[in-house]
């Protein structure tokens, strides 16, 4: 009955959607497939490398966006008068072949094989980091008051290794479960019950999410975290002295003589039944990685909004302009381009603030259009940003994510990542109906996207942010979205191949930018700022915390 009631309100909502006027309607129309492609095809060009963060490649596409925003006449909203906000970045980048681990049970040790059984990818803190200490199993890591969940009830991890699956609890609600599945928030519940490492096990449902061959060329690029201005990376937890994954092969071996097969711990996760236990096993991890201190840039331009009061609020377009660089060779080419992950977002936030510049009236509100770093490394600049922000923090009411600005089919049906949790959802889905598209949820939630896109940075520090996305509906009946998507993340998606040869569709942008278009301009002009739906679990931990003064 309560799904009834709020789908009737939800039409409600959208039958009183009106049309963007005249002058709006002509500033999107003028949005142009060649401009999109135009940028992309820079951005995604072998030149620049792959665009790592940190390197000549990242700082050409920087640059390039810096140099549209002044075109457009985009006020710098960097630090110092320009356009740019340096991240301070610890790169720390594996040496597989100086580690190891080893499992000993009843007297006997047992080596692994990097790569083969398992990875590692460095610690924050040191570049030798090691343990070796017991292990105890804890289900997937998960403490969740709010769904009556512990993983740890039962256990004793202090001064341990920890055991714990990839994933989250499938009977949690979809972002909540994303949310959980995190390696942040497993670190944190880790640290807090005393151990000193953490082994996680990549499943089955890992499996055909991304496929242990790639997770081993990812566990090979250098990764990074942000430091702060008291010298700390981010998400630090020293009491973590080193983590490691286990191949799900591997996994087989550790519960060996445990009091449950990993065959009988799989079927348990699957029929949400896990329980904690200690392995008659200890771990001897031995992570050795290579740091550098580094910087890379965020871009940001602002168009002021026309507003006396609400000028001084600001929704957000973003996008990432890295992506992995140059990496392990696959049928020769080494040029990780990121042509729709995410040149595709960059160059449509160039072609939304050239838009939003042609209004002969500013909106209300300040748009700030944003490209951040070091996305695929973790949200990492846009959760510097979100942390320590250019404009006030209590001024960001929205942000826009884009993440893949739908280049491959035309659709009926759209969904944002975010958009059960705050008054965005609805926004979107009133502007979807005026276009003629059908609003949906999360078709794939088992890719836990909803913490995998920077709007979540934004989240965490309880702005309201989602990320829209085409749905699996295409206007071709010869196109199945399903099998579209899973076969582009199963062979393109990080790989060389991701670039401007495979097959685009810029109809389906259009459509896209479209619907962004529409959303941004009324939260813009709102007299009111985005709020949390009451209740929300994310607006409970986020949104009260960091909400505006006075609100």
């Amino acid at each position: 009955m309560r799904a009834i009631v709020l789908a009737l309100c939800l039409a409600v909502e959208i039958s009183a959607g009106q049309a963007l006027p005249p002058d709006a309607r002509r500033a999107m129309d003028s949005i142009s497939k060649a401009e999109l492609r135009a940028h992309m095809q820079f951005l995604a060009d072998d030149l620049l490398e792959g665009r790592g963060p940190g390197t000549r490649g990242h700082e050409l596409a920087a640059k390039y966006v810096a140099a549209e925003f002044a075109t457009i006449g985009l006020a710098p909203a960097g630090d110092g008068g320009t356009y740019f906000q340096r991240v301070p970045f610890r790169e720390i980048t594996v040496q597989p072949e100086q580690c190891s681990m080893s499992l000993t049970r009843n007297g006997a040790t047992e080596p692994l094989q990097w790569g083969k059984d398992f990875v590692t990818r460095g610690h924050e803190l040191t570049p030798d980091a090691s343990f070796d200490a017991p292990m105890v199993f804890v289900g997937y890591g998960v403490v969740a008051p709010e769904q009556h969940y512990d993983d740890y009830a039962g256990v004793n991890a202090h001064g341990k290794v920890v055991v714990l699956l990839a994933g989250a609890p499938a009977s949690f609600p979809t972002e909540e479960r994303a949310h959980w599945a995190s390696g942040r928030e497993k670190a944190r519940e880790a640290a807090a019950h005393g151990a000193v490492g953490i082994v996680g096990i990549f499943t089955p449902e890992s499996e055909t999410q991304l496929p242990w061959a790639r997770v081993i060329i990812g566990a090979r690029l250098p990764q990074l975290r942000w430091v702060g201005p008291d010298g700390m990376p981010n998400d630090a937890f020293p009491q973590i002295k080193a983590s490691a994954t286990l191949s799900t092969a591997a996994a087989e071996r550790l519960f060996q003589g445990a009091p449950q097969t990993w065959q009988q711990v799989w079927q348990a996760a699957q029929s949400g039944k896990l329980k904690g236990f200690d392995l008659p096993v200890k771990a001897e991890v031995h992570s050795v990685s290579r740091h550098r201190e580094m910087t890379s840039p965020n871009v940001a331009g602002v168009l002021r909004g026309s507003d006396p009061t609400r000028r001084n609020e600001y929704v957000i377009f973003s996008a990432h302009t890295d992506h992995l660089g140059i990496g392990t060779p696959i049928n020769g080419d080494a040029i990780y381009n990121g042509a729709a992950d995410d040149a595709s977002g960059v160059s449509a936030v160039i072609a939304m603030a050239r838009a939003f510049s042609r209004l002969p009236q500013p909106p209300a509100r300040s748009i700030l259009f944003l490209a951040v770093t070091a996305e695929e490394k973790g949200l990492l600049g846009a959760d510097y940003f979100a942390h320590f922000p250019t404009v006030p923090h209590d001024a960001m009411v929205a942000d826009f994510n884009i993440d893949g600005a739908s280049v491959f089919y035309t659709f009926k049906d759209v969904f944002a990542l975010g958009g059960e949790h705050t008054s965005l959802g609805k926004v979107v889905a009133r502007n979807a109906a005026l276009l003629g598209l059908e609003y949906t949820t999360d078709p794939m939630p088992e890719q836990v996207n909803f913490i995998r896109a920077d709007h979540y940075s934004f989240v965490r520090q309880g702005v309201p942010a989602v990320t829209i996305n085409e749905g699996l509906k295409a206007k071709d009946p010869n196109v199945d979205g399903r099998k579209f998507v899973e076969n582009w993340i199963a062979t393109r998606y990080h790989s060389p191949i991701d670039d401007m040869q495979q097959p685009l569709n810029f109809d389906a942008t259009i459509q896209f930018m479209q619907l962004n278009f529409m959303a941004g301009y009324e939260v813009a002009n709102a007299a009111s700022r985005p709020t949390w739906v009451a209740g929300d679990f994310f607006g409970e931990l986020f949104g009260k915390t960091h909400a505006p003064a006075g609100k």
